[in-house]
């Protein structure tokens, strides 16, 4: 046997260079031998006495009693070092790792121990008497009997083993002539043939052991390492969660800014509202935020951030929605927008998360509406052949996708159709959000594409259940989109509102923006005295707008919750630049609107105006 530096025997030379026939392990594999070995002994201890007392009964009447006796004596006495060996190898079980010095003294006593009961297998030859063929055969089984126990039995220790079986044959073979005579040579090369054989199981039996020692520990040292790196993976989540959160709040906030003022200075300088520099300085303000909004969604989806929340709702009342949205660009653009809904699935209720479905949808449509330049988009909704749920596709006549990029298209920034990057026809980052909220929300999603055709985009949705008459009696308020700008502006002069944010530069765009709509505001970075003195005794907001990442203990819903106290009669409106379910949940079960930086102005002037008129909150867009 040679030693080698293969990954699964690890022992290394005891002479550089030299093989070894026993050789040595890293302490891992020798530490697990000796824990095999120690196990091992309480079987040694019973098998070693049953067999002895079983033939030293067999051999009474045909062997001399005293050498039975003798022997038997000797083979129990031996059978004592098994117990002495539990017991003294007991005390160092329990220790998770075992100096090199220990386990040294282990294979030396462990030799003494498996050599010693060997010597005793091996006077069976003094019980073998001539002329008793029975007890000449029971004798020789059961030497070849404990030949074989001591071949798979001590596999742990193949050093202890070739001693104690050697010595054992030497010792047998050295009485068989003055038994079987003629026989002896027949006999004694059975016993060499037979000890050969059990030397070379003995050999595999080793060698298999030390390899799946080996490979389990390889394994537990893999799944140690799996388990280390899956703890730095759940930290860099968490690392960049924190990072997500920050960079939203502080990289949103001057983008917010921006729009603010540029609607204020429109505002101001109605001759000044229409000239190009202007109307392109806010173009790529809302590009920027678009653009923004878009890679973080993509991050949280990408980093499991994002949860869906279920709840059923009626899906044909979501659908319109969704294209009331879709249908001014395409409006724009000259493109035909239609739907068609089947009548089995025209009063649907589906139960998942509304909002992440409105998505996918609405980045579906908008795509097929950028890149259809004549014809027209189709939103159906049928069932599925086979009757296995739902169908919800998006048609259009637009430029179709080539069979090769139809795996690619759901990529991030791939965009077959814009090379050149042109924004306007979108960023490449739409289909990979489908994609991502498709498997979130366990929808299949599919295409079905030929070049300058058109394409087919399919969700596949699970069955969903009727929607009741009282439902389909109440449809959920569809947002004002008639309301002009200057008549929300209008709307809101004179009401006093009252600003928490700790950003000078928000509060300077504020404040000059709802100057121009003759709102009287007031801001507050943050604080108990500092909001005291803000608003002093006789000044009672009737809005309160509050950002959501606040410097000191409160955070934006907390601070909301203490304003509450103080202004029973104002309303609280939560702003936020961080894109997190949780924020919104927790804002919706207190009772606040929430409005994510940065905010159109016209979305902004809306809400104002809804907040205002209560009998309109529902039609805040």
């Amino acid at each position: 046997m040679r030693q080698t530096n293969s990954p699964i025997l690890c022992g290394t030379v005891t002479r550089a260079m030299l093989p070894s026939f026993f050789p040595t392990y890293d302490p891992a594999v020798e530490r697990e031998l000796f824990l095999l070995g120690y196990r091992n002994l309480r079987v040694h201890l019973v098998g070693h006495t049953g067999l002895s007392l079983l033939v030293a009964a067999g051999t009474w009447w045909a062997a001399p009693h005293v050498r039975v006796l003798g022997w038997l004596v000797g083979m129990l006495g031996l059978g004592l070092t098994f117990f002495f060996g539990l017991w003294a190898f007991q005390q160092r079980i329990n220790r998770p790792e075992l100096p090199a010095a220990q386990l040294r003294q282990w294979k030396t006593a462990n030799l003494w121990m498996v050599v010693l009961p060997g010597l005793g297998w091996g006077c069976l030859g003094f019980l073998l008497a001539p002329g008793e063929q029975v007890n000449n055969l029971m004798v020789m089984t059961s030497f070849a009997g404990a030949l074989a126990y001591s071949a798979v039995g001590n596999a742990y220790d193949l050093r202890g083993f070739v001693v104690s079986v050697s010595l054992a044959t030497l010792v047998l073979l050295s009485q068989i002539p003055a038994v079987f005579g003629g026989q002896s040579f027949a006999v004694m090369g059975m016993t060499l043939l037979y000890f050969g054989v059990m030397a070379w199981v003995a050999t595999n039996a080793h060698t298999t052991l030390v390899e799946s020692i080996q490979l389990r520990l390889d394994n537990e040292r893999l799944a140690q390492k799996n388990a280390e790196i899956a703890t730095r993976a759940q930290q860099a989540n968490r690392d960049k969660s924190e990072f997500l959160a920050a960079a939203s709040h502080d990289l949103r906030q001057p983008v917010h800014a921006l729009l603010l003022l540029i609607e204020a200075y429109r505002q101001q300088e109605p001759s000044a509202a229409k000239h190009p520099l202007v109307l392109n300085i806010a173009s790529a303000g809302q590009s920027i935020g678009v653009l923004f909004n878009a890679l973080m969604e993509l991050s949280r989806l990408e980093s499991g951030m994002e949860q869906a929340v279920n709840a059923p709702f009626d899906l044909a009342q979501s659908l319109n929605l969704v294209l009331a949205r879709v249908r001014p660009v395409a409006d724009r653009q000259g493109v035909q927008l239609r739907s068609r809904i089947s009548s089995r699935a025209a009063h649907l209720s589906l139960c998942t998360d509304k909002l992440l479905l409105e998505r996918v949808l609405g980045n579906l449509l908008g795509n097929a509406v950028r890149y259809t330049q004549r014809g027209g988009v189709l939103l159906t909704l049928r069932p599925a052949h086979g009757g296995d749920g739902y169908w919800l596709e998006v048609w259009d006549t637009g430029l179709g996708i080539a069979q090769a990029d139809q795996a690619r298209i759901f990529d991030p920034y791939v965009q077959v159709a814009n090379r050149e990057r042109d924004r306007t026809k979108g960023l490449g980052l739409g289909l990979a959000i489908v994609r991502h909220v498709s498997d979130l929300l366990g929808v299949g999603l599919s295409v079905h594409s030929k070049l300058g055709r058109g394409s087919c985009f399919r969700l596949q949705l699970p069955g969903a259940l009727r929607v009741s008459d009282a439902q389909l009696a109440a449809p959920a308020a569809q947002p004002n989109q008639s309301t002009g700008t200057p008549e929300l502006v209008s709307q809101l002069h004179g009401k006093r509102i009252l600003l928490i944010d700790d950003d000078p530069m928000i509060q300077t765009a504020m404040q000059a923006l709802m100057g121009s709509w003759g709102v009287d505001l007031r801001s507050a970075r943050t604080g108990e005295a500092n909001i005291t003195q803000v608003c002093g005794r006789h000044w009672q907001p009737d809005c309160v707008l509050c950002d959501f990442r606040l410097p000191g203990a409160m955070d934006g819903l907390e601070m909301l919750d203490y304003l509450q106290d103080c202004f029973p009669q104002a309303v609280g409106i939560l702003q936020t630049g961080e894109l997190v379910q949780t924020v919104q949940a927790r804002a919706e079960e207190a009772g606040y609107m929430v409005l994510f930086k940065p905010v159109d102005p016209v979305v902004l002037a809306a809400t104002l105006s809804a907040v205002f008129k209560p009998d309109e909150l529902g039609r805040a867009p």
